[in-house]
């Protein structure tokens, strides 16, 4: 790109004024400006009494404020992951309610004698439970300058759902389930055109709750496996894949309409007719970033029949035959994906017993998908590779997918991270030999896993000309999100988590992004949280526009979350401005 000279003296001239600008921060509790205990409680009164002082869930259980009774419940509840839905004061993740920065942690042992801080878990949350509400809570942080978090279920994994020092509005408490036969978009002029069998949510519904809605009418949507997930927040937000994607496209793909409170309070219907810039952003750009949304409507299809198929492999180690099983289930992923069917595989390749196991479990709707994984099984015995089999038949996929699967972490420390591996890879001769040999390669330990998620391919890369949103291009080429999950120890330091960190972004995920030459999208929310090319690996191409979008909707910055779209303006916990912010903020204007 070739610059004028008048244009090379505006970048200067702006690169001065920045050196000259103070930070810009958010008011704080130690701040003049903080709210006074009158204002928190005229905020209370305006939101029905909805107004909660947050302390951390593991309070009971410290020594100097011991609650027998509570910290009983706290110990045992702390891997329930409906609890921590409920709990505001909590994340499924525990590691993002610790500030290892600010050594600020409260630990769920009992009588702990450490103390107990605050951490990254938010002094207040809005408990809300209707528009109005939301607007409200929206409008007193904009006034006060105060750092806002959105809260649903707490799933984030990048901790985008908590910040130190923040006010929460807290979703779980929008409810309502409403299925149409023939759903009809909002539009202030005209008229638009029927789009088929629709059901309309609250942002608080579950996906477990929906698909137990869709069991009792006869429906199924394409959500999650995690029955706690909020699947109007950060699951649609950030893309939203599932076991329907290879039939049925992404998540994202299907919703029809939104309704969202924006940064100055204003309540939103966005879809194809109108405010379509928000409507294109919100799917796939990321939750937390544009506004908080009330309800979404989604395309619903008609129940159907599936066979789940499991496939459970253990060795002693993972020695060679434990490898080649991995690369033989590789193999059969792009003909079971062609065919509109789905599979995951989660693989530990180290136990705390020494032991290495790899858990398939294949998702079939039709003939073809019965044949790939009869022929995965032939291949299994022919290599003389060790597996239990088992088959389970659902007449209603919906009310399998209502029960939980007991893949919902929750009370454990975890640092994601993923990449994207296309189509053409896997599917290629010596495709699932080197992704084998690269996973291999990850020298994973106890308490750490991967997991092989083949809801890509089919239908989600047939939508590529179908369905324009704001999720990475790489999407509508990718066959497989894969994700490694590097388990952290209780009780950590700072350097223990900063090595893990370490291994994760400069050794594990390059030798992954490695088999596509370079740099690969990744699936927004498991991806890594300390990103540093955030922009390219969760947005690709699309990021300038989502930057648009945002600069229109929140010009200040009212919404901001870790690795979200205008992040890169502010520190890590959206607290302050960086020093070179105002360059930031020209520059975003051109």
């Amino acid at each position: 790109m070739k610059y004028t000279a008048t244009f090379a003296l505006l970048i200067l001239a702006i690169g001065i004024q920045t050196q000259r600008r103070s930070t810009i921060c958010r008011c704080r509790q130690e701040d003049a400006c903080w709210p006074t205990t009158a204002e928190w409680s005229s905020l209370n009164q305006s939101i029905d009494g909805k107004l909660r002082h947050l302390r951390p869930v593991g309070l009971p259980c410290q020594q100097s404020a011991y609650h027998k009774e509570k910290c009983d419940e706290v110990l045992a509840m702390t891997h329930n992951s409906s609890w921590r839905v409920d709990h505001p004061e909590s994340l499924q993740l525990v590691s993002w309610e610790s500030w290892p920065e600010k050594n600020q942690s409260c630990q769920i042992v009992r009588e702990a004698v450490d103390g107990c801080a605050q951490g990254r878990i938010p002094l207040y949350s809005a408990a809300v439970e209707s528009t109005k509400q939301v607007q409200q809570a929206v409008s007193f942080a904009k006034h006060r300058n105060l750092r806002l978090v959105v809260r649903n279920t707490g799933h984030d994994m990048a901790g985008r759902s908590s910040a130190p020092g923040s006010l929460q509005i807290l979703t779980s408490g929008l409810k309502g389930i409403n299925y149409t036969e023939n759903f009809v978009p909002f539009i202030t002029q005209g008229s638009a055109e029927p789009m088929g069998p629709a059901v309309t949510i609250g942002a608080g519904i579950l996906t477990g709750e929906l698909y137990a809605t869709g069991s009792e009418k006869g429906f199924v949507v394409l959500g999650g496996a995690c029955s706690t997930v909020g699947i109007a927040g950060g699951f649609i937000q950030s893309g939203g894949m599932g076991i329907l994607s290879p039939s049925k496209g992404l998540g994202s793909d299907h919703v029809l309409q939104v309704e969202i409170v924006t940064a100055d309070g204003s309540h939103i219907i966005a879809n194809q007719y109108q405010n379509e810039d928000l409507f294109w952003a919100v799917r796939g750009g990321g939750g937390g970033t544009f506004g908080v949304i009330t309800s979404v409507t989604l395309r619903a299809f008609a129940d159907l029949p599936a066979t789940v198929t499991g496939i459970q492999i253990n060795t002693p180690s993972a020695d060679a035959i434990f490898w080649a099983g991995v690369k033989t289930v590789l193999s059969i992923l792009p003909e079971l994906t062609d065919a509109g069917n789905s599979a995951r595989m989660i693989v530990l390749p180290a136990s705390s017993t020494g032991g290495a196991s790899a858990s398939f479990e294949g998702y079939t709707f039709n003939k073809k998908g019965a044949v790939s994984l009869l022929a995965l099984q032939r291949a299994l015995d022919d290599f003389g590779i060790p597996f239990k089999l088992s088959h389970d038949f659902q007449g209603n996929l919906s009310r399998f997918l209502a029960a939980p699967k007991g893949v919902d972490l929750a009370g454990i420390s975890v640092i994601p991270g993923s990449v994207f591996l296309s189509y053409d890879l896997v599917a290629s001769k010596d495709g699932p030999a080197k992704v084998t040999s690269a996973l291999s390669d990850l020298r994973l330990g106890p308490g750490s896993s991967f997991s092989v998620d083949a809801f890509g391919g089919g239908q989600v890369v047939n939508n590529k000309n179908r369905i324009n949103s704001a999720v990475h291009p790489d999407w509508r080429s990718a066959l497989l999100s894969l994700t490694v999950g590097r388990g952290v120890p209780p009780g950590y330091t700072l350097e223990t988590l900063k090595s893990i960190e370490s291994e994760l972004e400069n050794d594990q995920l390059p030798r992954l992004r490695s088999l596509e030459g370079g740099r690969k999208g990744a699936y927004l929310a498991v991806a890594y949280p300390n990103e540093v090319y955030f922009q390219d690996s969760f947005w690709g191409k699309n990021y300038d526009r989502l930057l648009k979008v945002k600069r229109a909707w929140d010009p200040e910055d009212l919404f901001i979350t870790r690795v979200g779209v205008g992040s890169e303006r502010w520190d890590d916990e959206g607290m302050c401005t960086r020093a070179d912010s105002g360059l930031w903020h020209a520059l975003a204007r051109f």
